[in-house]
């Protein structure tokens, strides 16, 4: 069921890039699908967090005066919510139920990712070497063989790998097949690694100021995921959508939960950013539109439903009776 549902995902992004020709778009336009048909969850947790934020001060108190008595703070607090006819788990449940679909959506990227990469790199190398078909293939029928996702394995031959990488593709691949593909990969330079994702059969993979959206967004990274120095010839992309991650999951965070003060909330207020921003540079481009993407789709969901939806005073109950 799992793998049907990231291959039902996986068609749905595939068969957008087919009416738009390109990737990046792709990935916007089905994010933004994907956020519409989640929006019922969201709103029902949304309006669940609303009303515990409004008897906060309650719970405060009943905190306070039943600290020593974790019974009676437990009765008091459930009546509280049966008064108002609150779901303590109501803001919860709806977000843990979208986990599934989070990790759905990034399985069906890297899908994708693996695919495009593998076509992409295998095109490549024959475009500019011509003699080593039936090397590339004797090493494409040994990695399938091992089971090994051909994408990944294609992507450290083009990584410069050290030497436990190759002993490792040595073992996988074949150590005469490995050996001539990077020799053939060597003799590839930026340039011309260039004009053939230029070429029209790879223009889908362009997206702004990214080169190549299966490659991160990274100024230390060429066109075909090799490493170069800062903003050397062919980088593939600026740590833009890195930044832009970071300030869209602080904005998102923060507009999510405009009440909360406590130190646990600040903290991963804090955090979070840092870690989407270490992430969305890692991994590809790809994944970092869908992540951006995201997190503003719901700043903008948040600040309507913040002004449709303005706060109400603070429930006052006589929580010390």
């Amino acid at each position: 069921m799992w793998g049907a549902f990231v291959g039902f995902l996986q068609n749905i992004l595939t068969s957008i890039n087919s009416i738009t020709n390109n990737f990046g778009l792709a990935i916007v336009l089905f994010t933004i699908l994907m956020r519409l048909a989640l929006l019922p969850l969201d709103l029902k947790s949304k309006a669940s967090t609303k009303k515990l934020a409004e008897i906060q001060p309650e719970i405060d108190k009943i905190n306070k005066k039943y600290k020593n008595d974790p019974e009676k703070k437990n009765q008091k607090t459930l009546q509280l919510y049966q008064k108002h006819k609150i779901n303590p788990l109501g803001g919860c449940l709806p977000a843990l139920l979208q986990l599934p679909i989070f990790f759905a959506l990034f399985a069906a990227l890297r899908a994708i990712a693996d695919i495009e990469i593998e076509k992409f790199y295998v095109d490549l190398i024959n475009h500019y070497n011509a003699e080593i078909g039936p090397v590339l293939q004797s090493f494409i029928s040994n990695v399938q063989e091992s089971g090994k996702s051909l994408g990944q394995i294609l992507s450290m031959l083009f990584n410069n790998p050290n030497a436990s990488r190759v002993e490792y593709l040595n073992k996988i691949g074949g150590a005469e097949n490995v050996q001539a593909l990077l020799e053939a990969i060597k003799g590839i330079t930026t340039q011309q690694a260039m004009e053939f994702l230029q070429s029209s059969k790879y223009s889908s993979y362009q997206f702004l100021w990214i080169k190549n959206i299966w490659i991160a967004d990274s100024p230390y990274m060429d066109v075909i995921g090799r490493s170069i120095t800062f903003l050397g010839a062919g980088w593939n992309g600026l740590f833009i959508l890195a930044a832009l991650a970071g300030l869209t999951s602080y904005f998102q965070m923060k507009y999510a939960n405009p009440g909360a003060q406590n130190e646990q909330m600040s903290t991963y207020t804090k955090i979070f950013p840092i870690m989407s921003i270490w992430f969305t540079s890692m991994y590809t481009a790809a994944f970092g539109i869908y992540y951006v993407t995201s997190n503003i789709f719901q700043i903008i969901q948040q600040t309507i439903y913040n002004w449709k939806n303005p706060p109400q005073k603070t429930v006052k109950e006589g929580a010390d009776e």
